[in-house]
């Protein structure tokens, strides 16, 4: 067959590189280059001396992911090619519509004819707080001074609800004025919400009034401040998805209705220069996307959470409907219903599970999925692709393994602007390394070239700046260095963020009823990275001895960590301990026979995982020595624990009547665990004191 163009017949075929095969972002480069032709002549012809501006891009901000494909200079191109535009022709435009074109209210309101002039002020006082954190440029002294946790002014409040609470504001500007952190007014009409820029159709679909603590959640995550806040129980678990669905859905609303309103200005532009609306030099201030079209991510542990959320979504969007409508109105829904609802486990009556057992584990609790949601003019799709999206709601695994699909990149991670991380505890039963693995991932170099239209990217997505725009809401049910360490390490908003700072005043020890002295064992150690080996060590010169002993029987090892309890078995496999084993990969012939011989005094020693006890709650009988080898992760498991020791669960033949101990090992770095359980003020003392042991009593 007789080639195209003949001066090419003899060189061989060369395989393009991957990333140009997007023949979108071909087109889009080969406006580049036209657009700058363009902007010479704009340049001279009407603005013949306004000097050029650069965005110099933080390079070392957007790491390296793919090598094999020739960026160079690409993203200065994308930063510096389109700037000194002149305006003027957009703002002289046909005016646009107040109300957004992407959700329709549920009321047909006839929209009043007014002034050009008076349009555009409704809608920069509409987007007011939307827009400037959006279009707030952060240069790069600032974000070292982020980075640095430089010029940090932090500010202590007291609401009615979050209680004691503490602002960390950076420092931005030169003119820094301290911010109001006084207690917001409860939101209890619709009125209140369009006060805080929320969307009309949402405001007419809300359920009103909020509770306090749903009011100054909202408050917060309004003004784009990252939110710590460990005390999710299941009493205030609904009021708090409420309020981040609502959130989250607002700013989804801001994003989308932004675009389109620049879309139909773009569109007035090409028109009036009778030119494509693809080969058009757009202003600068037309910068509305990101790299990827994703902007908010749920991190949920269970299907049962995803299905509440879409739930919600769907009452704020379209109001109360019953699951006929609701399929019209939400795409896929009736297979949404079959993959995420059902499921429930079996849970006993003749010896029931705890109350909060039985409320976590409710629906579908399903740990691998991971759920696209687009929005259209008109409806809300779900199952979208990954790229498509608007809105992701995953479990930790689900999330990881779309990062780690070969198949697939995770480009769509590029923009995110809200992250939502619910019932965090739950990670750390299922596996907290996926949440952490996850987390490195968002923000990151594309693998592929964008199919963006360059000139409608904000220049600080461009420049990998992207994380400082993201803002995070955290809830978990209690404290714990896990939770500290994502917060503070992982979190830069340059807003803020906004942190709880409640002291435990009890802890959960006051909920031990067998009558029984603690001892609480302190292990020195000199860093946080030797804790691991410095508690084994004490444990095997300190404890063990102790098995050898004479009428030490029926002791159980309580151990949180999976690799700890991998290590100990290990060792008591090599030293010959007589021991059974119960850990979450246990199957239940193998728990019940680990059960009768432990209560029958068939093996000496119980090794007990937490998160066997997390995912089953098995009732273990016959325990006369209690050795925690670290605090518990869950709080109320250690009264949960330790009342299994009640006389009611003894064997009465076993001879051990009088024999009965509960021992804690602690090192310094356990504060956090320590107050759930003894207090904040006792933790304190605990890890600072003089002494390597104390004793707390039940006994009257």
């Amino acid at each position: 067959m007789k080639q195209k163009h003949s001066k090419n017949r003899a060189k061989p075929y060369k395989k393009p590189t991957p990333a140009r095969r997007n023949e979108r972002f071909s087109k889009n480069y080969s406006f580049i280059q036209r657009s700058k032709q363009m902007e010479e002549s704009h340049r001279r012809e009407r603005m013949p001396t306004a000097p050029k501006q650069e965005y110099e891009p933080v390079a070392e901000l957007l790491p390296e992911i793919q090598d094999d494909v020739d960026e160079t200079g690409f993203y200065k191109k994308l930063v510096t090619g389109f700037n000194n535009i002149p305006t003027s022709d957009i703002l002289h435009s046909k005016a646009e519509k107040e109300e957004d074109h992407f959700i329709p209210v549920p009321r047909k309101i006839k929209p009043k004819k007014e002034k050009r002039s008076e349009q555009l002020g409704v809608d920069l006082e509409i987007y007011n707080s939307f827009s400037k954190r959006f279009d707030f440029e952060l240069s790069t002294d600032k974000i070292n001074d982020l980075i640095a946790r430089k010029e940090v002014r932090t500010i202590k409040s007291n609401w009615s609800a979050l209680g004691n609470i503490s602002f960390d504001i950076p420092r931005l500007t030169e003119d820094f004025k301290e911010p109001d952190c006084s207690e917001p007014k409860d939101i209890a009409s619709t009125g209140d919400l369009q006060k805080l820029e929320v969307k009309a159709s949402i405001c007419g679909n809300a359920k009103l009034p909020f509770t306090a603590l749903q009011s100054q959640l909202f408050y917060i995550a309004n003004n784009y401040q990252d939110i710590y806040y460990p005390h999710r129980t299941h009493g205030n678990a609904e009021d708090i998805r409420y309020v981040y669905c609502m959130h989250a859905l607002n700013h989804m609303l801001k994003v989308r209705s932004l675009i389109l309103r620049n879309n139909e200005k773009v569109s007035a532009l090409a028109k009036s220069q009778k030119m494509s609306p693809n080969e058009i030099c757009i202003p600068e201030s037309f910068r509305d996307q990101g790299l990827k079209r994703m902007k908010v991510v749920f991190v949920v542990p269970f299907r049962e959470s995803a299905l509440r959320i879409v739930n919600i979504l769907g009452d704020l969007l379209f109001g109360s409907q019953d699951d006929q409508a609701r399929k019209t109105s939400i795409a896929n829904y009736e297979r949404f219903l079959g993959d995420y609802s059902g499921n429930t486990i079996y849970f006993p009556k003749t010896n029931p599970k705890p109350m909060d057992y039985e409320q976590t584990f409710s629906g579908n609790t399903d740990d691998n999925f991971k759920l696209g949601i687009r929005f259209t003019k008109k409806t809300m799709s779900l199952f979208s692709d990954m790229n498509s999206s608007d809105m992701l709601i995953a479990s930790p695994l689900g999330l990881r393994m779309l990062v780690t699909d070969k198949e697939s990149d995770f480009d769509f991670l590029n923009s995110i602007e809200l992250l939502i991380i619910d019932q965090a505890e739950l990670f750390l039963a299922q596996n907290w390394e996926n949440l952490l693995h996850s987390l490195d991932h968002l923000h990151l170099q594309p693998q592929k070239l964008p199919d963006t239209n360059c000139q409608r990217v904000r220049t600080w997505c461009l420049s990998g700046a992207s994380s400082f725009y993201r803002q995070t809401l955290f809830f978990s049910s209690h404290e714990l260095p896990e939770f500290r360490a994502v917060f503070n390490s992982k979190c830069n908003n340059y807003q803020g963020k906004v942190r709880d700072s409640n002291l435990v005043k009890h802890g959960d020890i006051r909920n031990v009823l067998t009558p029984i002295h603690q001892v609480f064992r302190l292990i020195s150690c000199s860093s946080v990275e030797t804790t691991f080996d410095d508690r084994f060590q004490y444990f095997v010169k300190n404890i063990m001895p102790q098995f050898s002993k004479p009428g030490f029987s029926h002791c159980m090892l309580y151990v949180p960590s999976y690799f700890d309890y991998v290590r100990i078995r290990n060792h008591f496999k090599t030293e010959m301990v007589s021991f059974v084993q119960i850990n979450e990969y246990t199957k239940k012939e193998k728990i019940s026979r680990a059960r009768d011989i432990f209560f029958h005094s068939g093996a000496s020693v119980l090794l007990y995982s937490e998160r066997a006890h997390f995912f089953r709650r098995t009732r273990i009988k016959g325990i006369r020595n209690l050795i925690m080898y670290q605090p518990p992760n869950f709080p109320h498991f250690y009264s949960e624990i330790i009342n299994l020791m009640l006389k009611s669960n003894q064997n009465q033949r076993d001879g051990f009547e009088d024999a009965m101990s509960v021992s804690i090992l602690y090192t310094k770095y356990d504060l956090l665990s320590l107050s759930n359980i003894v207090g904040s003020e006792n933790a304190a003392k605990l890890t600072s004191g003089q002494k390597d042991s104390y004793l707390f009593s039940t006994k009257t």
